[in-house]
């Protein structure tokens, strides 16, 4: 099974591509730091997550998506700070973060 196969990737990548939609459009300045460090830190998790997925050496892939787990809360901050900043209304925050949320507790118990 590829990675593109795996449910995991699948789901990170569903919430990668809900993240992009959630940034579409003008921003100023300040608030485009922001949202450029949201979508970044979301490529790169699904980035790490196809990246453990690919790897033949069992031990070594598991520990590349354990690694991921920090990268979750790495995302889940930024997404706190642009709702902060009011880039991102309650629901559509809470939406988002719920799926980083669930995506943490899949990563944890993820059989490879």
């Amino acid at each position: 099974m590829t990675f593109h196969e795996h449910k995991l990737w699948q789901d990170a990548f569903v919430v990668l591509m809900d993240s992009h939609e959630a940034f579409e459009g003008e921003f100023e300045d300040s608030e485009e730091e922001i949202r450029e460090q949201v979508l970044k830190s979301a490529t790169d998790l699904s980035a790490k997550i196809a990246d453990g997925l690919s790897r033949q050496d069992r031990r070594f892939g598991k520990q590349i998506l354990m690694d991921a787990i920090g990268m979750v809360a790495i995302v889940r901050t930024h997404l706190a700070v642009a709702w902060g900043r009011g880039l991102l209304s309650d629901e559509l925050f809470k939406e988002l973060d719920g799926k980083y949320d669930g995506l943490s507790v899949s990563l944890q118990n993820v059989r490879i």
